[in-house]
């Protein structure tokens, strides 16, 4: 099960600009994104990592609150053959979601930032 990395920021009026600040700050990583693709109701970001591509969906929750609560969560590309024999090794997603987190939390005026089902 994949965890999302939740926060709240009134920092981007869209989900484009919070896909643009990941954007740059995974190109700080030389994480070597491809362009953010709107999918309407998200974004998402891929990125390779020694062979291995991820992708990285965010996007505003849904949830009415008072300061806009955001949501990220990078999904490893693993085979189906892997998944169902349970032998994916998931370490470059764990780090992933360890660059993300630091990535977040630099946001200006971000608050209530934690992992989530």
């Amino acid at each position: 099960m994949n965890q999302n990395l939740y926060f709240k920021t009134n920092e981007f009026g869209s989900g484009k600009e919070l896909a643009s600040y990941v954007y740059t700050e995974l190109q700080k990583l030389n994480f070597a994104p491809k362009d953010p693709i709107d999918s309407d109701y998200m974004f998402s970001i891929e990125i390779e990592i020694e062979g291995v591509k991820l992708d990285i969906y965010l996007g505003k929750n849904d949830e009415e609150t008072d300061i806009p609560l955001w949501q990220i969560w990078p999904e490893q590309r693993v085979s189906l053959l892997k998944r169902i024999f349970g032998n994916a090794d998931r370490s470059t997603e764990r780090r992933v979601k360890g660059d993300l987190e630091t990535i977040i939390s630099k946001i200006k005026g971000v608050s209530d930032v934690e992992w989530g089902i």
